[in-house]
């Protein structure tokens, strides 16, 4: 304990400044309040002050400002944000009064440049010393696109489907494929969401921005991502309303509601989303038809018959804002389900005409935020999830095999289903605990601090009714997995900031694995793994519109249960599958400036390197329907890429990216059980099956007051185009007899118009306009031609 002796001297000093102190409050007062928009948004970045007087402040996330040291009498407070109109309230400052709040009104004349020169969220995102790509929805909501269609369009990103709506599709980032890159939903991980819950069924009416962090992720994210991670924001304005219906080509229909309702006194809020979608995916495929002996009697084009996908998601959650001991408290809920006529194996050789997949899913999460918790500066927020998630994989028909005129030709084996393996009516029921905890300090202006701890548990059970007797079902299968993250922020100033960031990466997985001299048995398999990464991350303004951005990390993923223990259709398990390694390097340039006062350009170019170690692929066969996981001992990416964007007026915007990435396996020696190490010949030959140069572009004619008065009518042309890229090891053999994806580009246009400000819409798009041939993953074509009309409401 401190014993402090203060002498009589002291004593009048002390109450000197108490009376000096005392005078001062009686004439200076704090004034604190919150800007929103109509709709209850935050609105973070606004400018508020005294007008006339020197004394003002920006607003932060939540939407709250404090104007220090303002004198008693008459005031007035301006209150402006680009896209808003401004606000004035003139006031009588007293020393009672401490709060007063505004509420902004949407400016048609500017919201069109909102996102263009406004400090706005997306700007604020962007300018992260991450890499960075934040991506707004607003434009898009009276398209019929999706998660998927709005990320296949930012640079460094494609995206392989399996065929049509709801097929299997894997994402490419800068060369890093599907689970590298870890998925996000207002910050909570995706991981086990389950198969209805994916890009291609979350509407974009669902979607208020999509935020696309390559290679380094920050410490708050929680996660163990390799290649980057995308985080998927919704709507969070307190009231509002928006509904719509698309229907277009191969029977597809898509409904989506999306809505919350707020009581400002109480803070009470209830908000939801329902989402249907459905199509027969019946569209024409280029396809060999083959005879009993696998000989090819024809090639011609086939409608795919048996390819019926529907999926349906309710999201719903309830709670409390902005109260003492809470920014947020929530309780959600997300219900899903589906289910998929399975058409293809993993290549187009093969084709089912009975084989099905279906899965449910049900998600509890509680989710709380807190501002200033106990201190100023103290931030904290948790998200906790169970989540049940049950899918059937069915093949069980026998003695016959269709090809792709939908023919049934006889199998001679009255054991095998259609993927030519023993039938099943594989059932998995999986359980998954997560946990997400963010504390946030700012020590002052220049010093903050951040950790994360992200936990993960999942359960897996197993059983074929078709099979019951497998020794590998009663065997445990399950996956514990801790990330832990600290970093410490350093703002020297206005221009540079600098964050350094470690994690610890902890994995324990129970399985079970084939003897290997009789694969009838099985034993147990354990694995432990404890891994250490790290970062940094940093950026400077040369100019207040010139901004570098440099970052660096070395960094682990852990394999994912699917990965492991396979799907029960066309992923086979790999109980020994190791962990990633990576060390990531970005490197961005961006520069934004204004040409006299309609002119906007906004330039950007980022530098990527990646050095990838037991990177986890799907290899494929041509000529087996399944795939597997396996590890690549070493892979290298370098790659550039870089994106242009104008805007003139209200009228004209153009947005053209393009990315080159050349992935490359480094390894001097590989490994099989067979014959041991023995030396890569594939060394320095680029990655199959992975796109190495592409690029999308966008344009964009808006009209004003079309017919009638607050319309709009909008004109959009999208063009996508993909370099020929080879299916298998291209640096061996005739390059003349190798598989390819061939070259393809393809065009799509979209014409909206809104009445109302927004309140009724109507769009038609037409997407690969010229009805290309477009191939995916391992050559499965994708749709061609296609046609869709929505109807959309906003409130």
């Amino acid at each position: 304990m401190f014993k402090i002796k203060v002498c009589p001297f002291g004593l009048i000093n002390i109450f000197f400044c108490l009376m000096m102190w005392g005078s001062h409050a009686q004439t200076n007062v704090v004034i604190k309040g919150k800007v929103t928009s109509e709709t209850g948004e935050f609105l973070e970045g606004a400018t508020v002050g005294l007008k006339n007087e020197n004394i003002g402040a920006i607003t932060n996330a939540s939407g709250e400002f404090v104007l220090q040291n303002v004198s008693l009498g008459r005031h007035t407070i301006r209150v402006s944000f680009l896209g808003y109109t401004i606000q004035e309230k003139s006031i009588d400052v007293s020393p009672t009064m401490n709060s007063i709040n505004f509420v902004l009104l949407d400016n048609p004349e500017e919201i069109a440049t909102v996102q263009l020169t406004g400090k706005s969220k997306i700007r604020s995102v962007n300018e992260q010393s991450y890499s960075v790509t934040s991506v707004s929805t607003k434009e898009l909501q009276n398209s019929s696109t999706d998660a998927k269609e709005i990320l296949d369009r930012v640079p460094g990103i494609r995206i392989l489907q399996d065929g049509g709506l709801g097929s299997n599709l894997s994402f490419s980032l800068n060369g890093f494929q599907g689970n590298q890159v870890k998925f996000f939903l207002d910050g909570v991980p995706m991981d086990n969401y389950g198969a209805s819950f994916n890009l291609s069924s979350i509407p974009v009416n669902s979607i208020k921005r999509i935020d696309v962090y390559k290679g380094v992720v920050p410490v708050w994210l929680g996660t163990d991502a390799l290649g980057g991670a995308v985080n998927i924001i919704t709507h969070q304005e307190h009231n509002f309303l928006d509904a719509s219906y698309s229907y277009g080509s191969f029977n597809t229909n898509r409904i989506s509601v999306n809505g919350a309702h707020t009581n400002e006194k109480t803070g009470f809020t209830f908000r939801g989303n329902l989402n249907y979608n459905y199509s027969d995916n019946d569209y024409e495929v280029l396809a060999d038809i083959t005879d009993a002996n696998g000989n090819v009697l024809e090639t011609t084009n086939v409608k795919r018959f048996h390819d019926r996908y529907r999926s349906i998601t309710g999201k719903f959650s309830t709670g409390v804002l902005n109260k003492k001991y809470a920014d947020q408290l929530l309780l959600e809920v997300i219900a899903s389900g589906d289910d998929n006529q399975v058409q293809t194996g993993a290549t187009m050789a093969t084709v089912y005409g009975a084989v099905m997949q279906e899965s449910k899913s049900f998600i509890n999460s509680l989710k709380y935020k807190k501002k200033d918790l106990f201190a100023d500066g103290l931030d904290v927020s948790l998200n906790t999830s169970y989540n049940i998630y049950n899918s059937r994989s069915i093949d069980t028909l026998t003695g016959v095999v269709y090809n792709w005129n939908g023919e049934q030709i006889p199998s001679n084996s009255q054991t095998n289903g259609e993927k030519g393996t023993p039938i099943s009516n594989l059932k998995f029921d999986d359980k998954e605990f997560t946990n997400q905890f963010n504390i946030g300090y700012i020590l002052n202006k220049d010093h903050s601090f951040s950790f994360n701890q992200a936990y993960q548990y999942f359960n897996r059970e197993e059983f074929d009714s078709e099979n019951p007797e497998k020794q590998a079902y009663f065997f445990p299968k399950s996956l514990y997995k801790n990330v832990l993250g600290l970093a410490y922020k350093y703002d020297y100033n206005s221009k540079w900031n600098t964050t350094i960031f470690g994690k610890a990466y902890f994995l324990k997985v129970n399985s079970s694995q084939q003897e290997s001299e009789n694969s009838e048995v099985y034993i147990k398999n354990s694995i432990h793994k404890n891994n250490y990464g790290y970062g940094l991350a940093t950026s400077y303004f040369i100019l207040p519109n010139l901004q570098l951005k440099a970052s660096f990390e070395h960094t682990y993923r852990m394999p994912l249960p699917n990965e492991i223990f396979g799907d029960g259709l066309l992923v086979s398990p790999n109980d020994n599958l190791g962990s990633e390694q990576s060390d990531n390097f970005n490197f961005n340039v961006v520069y934004n400036f204004t040409v006299g006062a309609n002119h906007y350009l906004d330039l950007k170019s980022t530098f990527v390197y990646r050095n990838a170690k037991d990177l986890i692929y799907e290899s494929v066969s041509i000529s087996s329907p399944e795939t597997n996981f396996e590890n690549l001992a070493e892979a290298r990416t370098l790659g550039v890429e870089g994106n242009l964007n104008y805007n003139w007026k209200e009228r004209f915007n153009l947005g053209i990216n393009v990315t080159y990435q050349n992935i490359t396996d480094q390894a001097d020696q590989i490994y099989n059980d067979y014959s041991g190490y023995q030396p890569n010949f594939n060394k320095g030959a680029r990655l199959p099956n992975t796109p190495y140069l592409f690029g999308n572009a966008i344009a964009g004619l808006t009209f004003k007051d079309v017919i009638y008065e607050n319309t709009a009518l909008n004109f959009n042309y999208y063009f996508n185009y993909v370099q020929e890229y080879y299916l298998g090891w291209a640096k061996y053999g005739n390059a003349a007899n190798k598989e390819t994806i061939p070259k393809q580009s393809s065009h799509s246009i979209e014409l909206a118009y809104s009445l109302q400000n927004n309140k009724y819409n109507i769009s038609i798009e037409c997407r690969n306009l010229t009805d290309e041939l477009l191939y995916d993953k391992y050559r499965l074509q994708k749709p061609g031609r296609a046609f869709y009309l929505k109807l959309r409401y906003s409130l």
